[in-house]
């Protein structure tokens, strides 16, 4: 089924600017064309044939074997993704029209490329709680949530909406006292993140830490307020 939200072309115009704008302005423009790819669950191969190119040509953008894509270039690898997206659902989309106006996620952000999770934790001064061995797993944004109002106000939709664009992503709550209601939500949820993080929390209940292990998420606490957290992640 198509994705037919009233906003839909307004959305899709939006997604489609902020992807050209990553790529243009980014530092390594093959990365950011990668991390979007993904967060479209295109394999360079798929990619190609929606272009009608030879994979070696997506390929050799992301590694930069190839100079920086112009801006024709960019518009039509942005567009082919987003008509994809359109044709298939409007899963990425969707996940951008449903952000919009929800008072419980207070931040929702991509990375420019994709990041170990371990020089996130660094960034925020974290203490990892659990899940050590994921450290090295690759996350593509972040979302700041307010763990009461979530509590209070979202239903399992809006609990989707938390993931942006990819659930490889961190997952901040706010407001904790025990962390154990955010790690049961995210456990009864199919979709899981792969790092959260409890921003000054009052303490951590050891059922949230042993949720955490089961699901094979990195759990980590932070002293840093939300203001610090957010201005050194836009600094990564």
């Amino acid at each position: 089924m198509l994705y037919r939200h009233p906003k839909c072309r307004r959305v899709n115009e939006q997604l489609t600017r902020r992807m050209a704008g990553e790529i243009v302005v980014s530092n390594s423009p093959g990365k950011t064309l990668r991390k979007w790819r993904e967060i479209f669950q295109l394999s360079q191969k798929h990619l190609a044939s929606l272009l009608g190119v030879n994979p070696s040509v997506v390929c050799d953008f992301e590694k930069g074997r190839r100079r920086s894509p112009g801006i024709a270039t960019v518009r039509r690898l942005v567009e082919t993704m987003v008509s994809y997206d359109r044709a298939h659902g409007g899963r990425v989309a969707g996940s951008m029209a449903g952000q919009q106006g929800n008072s419980a996620i207070t931040d929702i952000r991509e990375f420019a490329i994709g990041l170990p999770i371990a020089t996130v934790v660094e960034a925020i001064g974290g203490e990892v709680i659990a899940g050590t061995e994921e450290l090295e797993r690759t996350i593509y944004g972040y979302t700041i949530v307010d763990a009461l109002r979530a509590i209070t106000t979202f239903s399992g939709a809006n609990f989707g909406q938390m993931y942006g664009w990819s659930n490889e992503r961190a997952l901040f709550f706010t407001g904790v006292q025990f962390g154990r209601s955010p790690m049961i939500a995210v456990r009864a949820h199919p979709v899981k993140p792969r790092l959260v993080c409890y921003i000054q929390p009052g303490s951590i209940d050891k059922l949230a830490t042993k949720l955490a292990d089961m699901e094979r998420i990195v759990l980590v606490s932070t002293s840093a307020s939300q203001e610090q957290i957010q201005q050194r992640l836009r600094q990564l």
